[in-house]
């Protein structure tokens, strides 16, 4: 018979590559990832790691094993959550950096003073990761944004919920002679220096680059930066313009005036992302109407 507490260490194995990342992942000592190891090779009489130089390798039984045994650990953790009437215990939760600043902070603030026992534990993560360790089982949730059209990332394993859209207004310097438009488009906007994020940027980038055709860019007047702190400084220097969302964003200086932009696609959808098999979970549902209760305040909301 297999041992579901050898399954779990051999998920972990998997998953960090370690037997000493895994028993930091599971709060064991390495020795007793160890004996877990050895007691679910005595139980299936096969062999479940292979050692090469100082890393160890799992063999193609164990390979096989995770990739089953992983769903099954997940919909047994899920089952567990899902019995339990009053939220509590410790929930993982990623989030994209100002969906953690703009609705998850806040949340965590409002369920910590209404459900002691419940423990949120957030992690500043993109959506693509987020998704992937969600689908692992190594976090119970995820808060994910996309950008310009929307794109579902529902699938046999997980469910997707739209929590608002963000809006994206173009941030002007106080002097231009566009400030006072009450909105404009990227089309309005052609020949600006722009403040942008790198070309290494997955979304943000490629939204804005979708536009060429209709934006006039100058490459000797493109500036680049990360963080969205910067990209305003860029503004308020009177060196460019940019296009930023409006969740978690720092108030703007005086000398920074946004412009709601009226592209159809100018904005991020933000969602909470959810295994399917943990939907009956009230740690979960208190989470998720947290989140609403934020997004409420911060977000415009869909029908």
């Amino acid at each position: 018979m297999i041992d579901v507490l050898g399954l779990r260490v051999l998920v972990a194995v998997a998953d960090v590559g370690s037997v000493t990342g895994a028993a930091r992942e599971l709060g064991y000592s390495p020795s007793n990832v160890t004996q877990h190891l050895r007691r679910l090779e005595r139980a299936l009489g096969a062999a479940m790691v292979e050692r090469t130089g100082r890393r160890i390798m799992l063999t193609d039984r164990a390979q096989a094993l995770v990739e089953r045994g992983r769903h099954l650990l997940l919909e047994l953790d899920d089952l567990a959550d899902g019995t339990t009437s009053v939220p509590s215990g410790s929930i993982d939760v990623g989030a994209f950096p100002t969906g953690l600043r703009g609705l998850l902070i806040p949340a965590i603030a409002e369920l910590a003073e209404d459900y002691r026992a419940l423990k949120i534990r957030p992690r500043e993560l993109e959506p693509d990761e987020a998704l992937n360790l969600l689908r692992a089982g190594r976090l119970h949730a995820a808060i994910i944004k996309e950008w310009g059209a929307i794109r579902p990332h529902d699938d046999e394993i997980v469910h997707e919920q739209i929590l608002g859209v963000d809006p994206v207004d173009v941030l002007l310097p106080a002097q231009h002679a566009l400030a006072r438009a009450t909105s404009l488009t990227l089309q309005d906007l052609a020949e600006q220096s722009w403040a942008l994020t790198p070309r290494e940027d997955p979304t943000y980038r490629d939204w804005f680059t979708s536009h060429q055709n209709v934006l006039a860019l100058r490459p000797t007047a493109i500036y680049e930066a990360s963080e969205f702190a910067s990209l305003v400084s860029f503004v308020e220097h009177g060196l460019a313009i940019t296009a930023l969302p409006r969740l978690g964003r720092a108030p703007l200086p005086s000398t920074v005036v946004p412009v709601p932009l009226s592209n159809p696609d100018a904005s991020r959808t933000i969602s909470i992302a959810i295994r399917r098999t943990s939907q009956s979970s009230q740690n979960l549902a208190s989470l998720t109407a947290a989140l609403r209760e934020q997004a409420s305040k911060a977000l415009t909301q869909t029908r």
